[in-house]
């Protein structure tokens, strides 16, 4: 098994044949495709990709041997292959090492998967880890996405973008590009151009709440609204968040646990752990409680603005 952030240099041999994308980030396993693509000069025309959905060992089969359209090499992806549960597993997995062995250099088959389970031991099959990348990773793969393009970007910059997005990768790829194509990655073109995720916003204004400072809140909370966010979808998001916090102080499963519990990508869960960290339980019980008295509010139809307003400085109080 390798590492997504692997896969382009384990390329450069000629020799994958089969792959196994599993993990539960879509981006990363499609990134794998195309690094595929770009490493065996597979055109994406529409001739030479085979795509199955939910395919038979027959279908894979077929479409492995015969031959590829205006190009030297085919790409078959299967996605939600199922191994039998029962006599003909063995069976199903010695084929697959078959066709597989059998390649002259025509094909490379790919399958997509949310786990590794059974083509991990299937001969000639490479395994590529595409689960969420951490940190760590996200700016990994930023610095040397850059240094590919010609551009750049020390691990302070990357890190920021990193934040800035969440790490999630669709979003980081996104704005990573148009930096590189702005032509200048430093601390300010970051701040300039990267939008921030709308999550990153809510831990920025918690953290002016949980250090008291009012004016610093405001000011967030009216940029916000300047730049066009509604006041009850940054209330949602606001509330979400103390939630977030109040299980994360009060819970003592990991964030990635935490993470696939409620629905929210790790980076999240991550703000979270940091900003709860400023509070005390029975704080952030009392400023789920405040809260609570702003949605009955909005609900009945008070002002918004001055609802808001009202509960930013209750929880500065706390």
């Amino acid at each position: 098994m390798i590492k997504f952030i692997e896969l382009k240099d384990k390329l450069k041999s000629g020799t994958v044949n089969a792959l196994c994308l599993f993990g539960n980030d879509e981006w990363l396993k499609q990134r794998c495709v195309e690094n595929v693509r770009q490493a065996y000069s597979i055109a994406d025309d529409g001739f030479a990709t085979d795509t199955l959905e939910n395919p038979t060992l027959e279908q894979i089969t077929d479409a492995c041997m015969t031959l590829p359209m205006f190009c030297d090499k085919k790409l078959v992806v299967c996605r939600d292959f199922v191994f039998p549960e029962n006599a003909r597993l063995a069976q199903v997995k010695k084929q697959l090492s078959q066709i597989i062995s059998a390649c002259d250099g025509s094909f490379c088959l790919v399958f997509r998967s949310d786990t590794d389970k059974y083509f991990a031991d299937i001969n000639g099959m490479l395994t590529v880890n595409c689960n969420r990348l951490d940190k760590p990773g996200v700016v990994k793969w930023i610095v040397a996405y850059a240094k590919r393009q010609g551009v750049q970007i020390d691990t302070l910059c990357a890190d920021r973008i990193a934040t800035y997005c969440l790490s999630d990768m669709s979003r980081v790829s996104v704005e990573t590009q148009k930096l590189i194509d702005y032509g200048t990655v430093d601390a300010q073109s970051v701040d300039m151009l990267v939008h921030r995720d709308a999550e990153y916003a809510v831990y920025d204004l918690s953290g002016a709440i949980a250090d008291k400072n009012a004016m610093r809140a405001m000011e967030i909370y009216r940029g916000l609204i300047a730049g066009g966010e509604e006041v009850r979808s940054l209330f949602a998001l606001l509330y979400n968040f103390y939630r977030r916090m109040y299980y994360v102080k009060t819970s003592a499963y990991p964030p990635e646990q935490i993470a696939a519990y409620l629905g929210v990508k790790p980076g999240a869960v991550g703000f979270a752990r940091s900003a709860a960290e400023r509070y005390k339980p029975m704080q952030l019980k009392r400023a789920l409680d405040c809260l609570a008295q702003a949605d009955d509010r909005l609900k009945n139809f008070f002002d918004e603005d001055e609802t808001f307003v009202l509960l930013i400085m209750q929880l500065i109080s706390l």
